[in-house]
Formats: C-alpha cells, sequence, structure tokens
C-alpha cells in the first residue's frame, strides 16, 4: 500500500476478470487538466494551444505510453498474441527456442505442435515430434484407415498405412520421432526408409530393431507474376521492394502463415505486403503457379511437396 497522501484526478487502470483495462486517452487529458487546474488554484485556461495545455497533453501521453507497454505485456502472456521475447519465453516453457527466420503465427504453430508432441498414438504426435526436431523445416502425417488404397492430398497412401512426410532432418532422428510416438503395429509409407533401434534403457543397449518409411517433401518452387500499373511514381527499386515483400508473407515473417507442405496457395495472399508499400503499388493482378509465367490465381500442391519461393522466382509487369 502506497504511503504517498498525493491525489489525481487520472482515472487509473484496473484488473478486471476481462484482464487488464486502461483508460481512454480522452479522460486522462480530462484528469491531468483537472490536476494542473487544481495546482495553480484554479480558474485555468484548458486550451491546449496555451502552456499549461501543451504541459497537459505532454503528460498525457507519457501516462497513455506506458498504459500501452503494459497492455503489451499483458497480452503477451496471452500464446495467441504474444510476439518477440514473450512468444520466446512462452517456447521456452516447452524447452522450444525460435528457428531463424520463422515468424509469430509459425514459432505459434510449432509451439502447438509441440504440445502435441507429448502424447503419442496420434498423427499430431508424430508430425509435433517431427516439427520438433533440428533441421526439419516442415511435415505432414495422414494416415489412411481403410481396406484399399486411397488418393490423399494427391499422393496414394496404402490401406491401413501412416504416410509421413518431411523436409528436412536427419534420417536416423526422423526413425527416431516416428517409433517413439506412433502406435505399435501400425504400418508407414514412403519412398524413403530408415532402419533405427529402440533406445529404450530397458534393453540394455540390446533393443529391436524397426524400419519405417516415410517421404522425403520434394522442394516444389513457386512462381508469381505481379502486375501493377505504370506510372511516373513507380521506384526504380520496385521489383526488389515487391520481392521482399512476397518473400516475407511466403515465409510467414509478416506475421501471417507461411506456405506449408500440401498447401493450396492464393494470390491474395501477396495483395496487402505489395500494396502496402506505398501509393505507387496499384495491383493490377497476381498470378501464382508452381511453373514460370504462371496464370492461375491458386495453386495446390500435394502432401509429398514443400513450397519453397526465391526472388527470382518473382517477376513484375507494368501496364
Amino acid at each position: 500500500m502506497s504511503s504517498s497522501d498525493a491525489t489525481t484526478s487520472v482515472p487509473p487502470c484496473s484488473m478486471t476478470v476481462a484482464g487488464f483495462i486502461a483508460p481512454a486517452e480522452t479522460d486522462i487529458l480530462a484528469g491531468v487538466q483537472d490536476d494542473i487546474t487544481a495546482a495553480l488554484g484554479g480558474n485555468v485556461n484548458q486550451s491546449l494551444t496555451t502552456p499549461q495545455g501543451q504541459l497537459a497533453m505532454s503528460e498525457t501521453a507519457i501516462i497513455g505510453d506506458c498504459n500501452d507497454q503494459l497492455l503489451a505485456l499483458f497480452n503477451g502472456f496471452d500464446p495467441r498474441n504474444a510476439i518477440g521475447r514473450m512468444q520466446d519465453a512462452l517456447g521456452y516453457i516447452y524447452f522450444m527456442t525460435r528457428n531463424q527466420g520463422e515468424g509469430r503465427a509459425d514459432f505459434e504453430a510449432r509451439r502447438e505442435a509441440t504440445v502435441e508432441a507429448n502424447s503419442s498414438g496420434t498423427n499430431a504426435s508424430i508430425l509435433g515430434a517431427l516439427l520438433n526436431l533440428p533441421d526439419v523445416n516442415d511435415a505432414y502425417v495422414v494416415d489412411n484407415p481403410t481396406d484399399t488404397d486411397t488418393t490423399i492430398g494427391g499422393v496414394t497412401v496404402p490401406a491401413r498405412r501412416i504416410f509421413i512426410s518431411v523436409s528436412g532432418g536427419a534420417a536416423n532422428e526422423i526413425g527416431l520421432a516416428i517409433l517413439q510416438k506412433k502406435n505399435p503395429c501400425s504400418g508407414t509409407s514412403g519412398a524413403a526408409s530408415v532402419t533405427v533401434q529402440d533406445p529404450n534403457a530397458a534393453y540394455g543397449g540390446n533393443g529391436p530393431t524397426y524400419t519405417f518409411n516415410y517421404q522425403v517433401a520434394s522442394d516444389t518452387p513457386i512462381y508469381l507474376a505481379v502486375t501493377i500499373a505504370s506510372s511516373s511514381s513507380v521506384p526504380s527499386t520496385a521489383l526488389s521492394e515487391i520481392q521482399t515483400a512476397v518473400m516475407a508473407a511466403f515465409n510467414g515473417s509478416d506475421g501471417g502463415s507461411r506456405a506449408r507442405i500440401g498447401a493450396e496457395l492464393f494470390a491474395s495472399r501477396f495483395y496487402a505486403g505489395i500494396a502496402a508499400l506505398g501509393d505507387w503499388a496499384r495491383i493490377v493482378e497476381i498470378t501464382i503457379g508452381t511453373a514460370a509465367a504462371p496464370t492461375g490465381f491458386t495453386t495446390q500442391l500435394t502432401i509429398g511437396q514443400r513450397p519453397v519461393i526465391s526472388a527470382e522466382y518473382i517477376t513484375l509487369n507494368l501496364v
């Protein structure tokens, strides 16, 4: 409890069932003006163009900024809102560290998968364990519970098998992740195979070995053709700026979700980042595809494909 006898007309912040609530800055300003009026004995000109008005606005800005920082801090405890160091701290609860270049949305998706990896016997368990392996870029896990071979996500999955698609990572670590998370007696499928020994200490170093199949996801280039209106305001750096904006959206470093294995990619995903470059970026059309000079507005990958992009895959047309 404060020992100060000081009083103020500035409304306080409060903690409610809805969380941290900060007063509106208009109410803060009114309170600051009342404090100044009381300090100067009353009958003070409240105009914001006066010296006391300027002081009131400055003090209001300071209090408002402090409240904003507190609000950001409290929001940072929520995984749905956390960014930067606060998000890193939440991830570290699960012994996660940020991979170089992942954005906020991608880190949260990986954190959720890591939580699922604490379970076993489900597709999400295997997926979470794979995504938490060093050097794994992405993964996809699906099973075919039927008695016939079935096409799932553009890939034929044999009957009663789990299809595991992985980009990056060491084969032995992938095999151990599968061993530790899948149900016993459930078969796996994919063009690659790895044999691993059960590391359980109960076997005394003489554990049984198992061979698992999985698919090494093929890196599939994604091409974008951006068309904007020609004008004298279009800078000479337009192409490089657009390439940077597109890659930020593609990789999720703009705060949105990144392109994943088996995803359907939309050209519209890249509109906001390009439009934000300036008034000169008047978009006429964006097309996307898996071949140069794309003509479509969407492109669908199989669950055996991982989308990748590079600056040279992004072209600019002026009309």
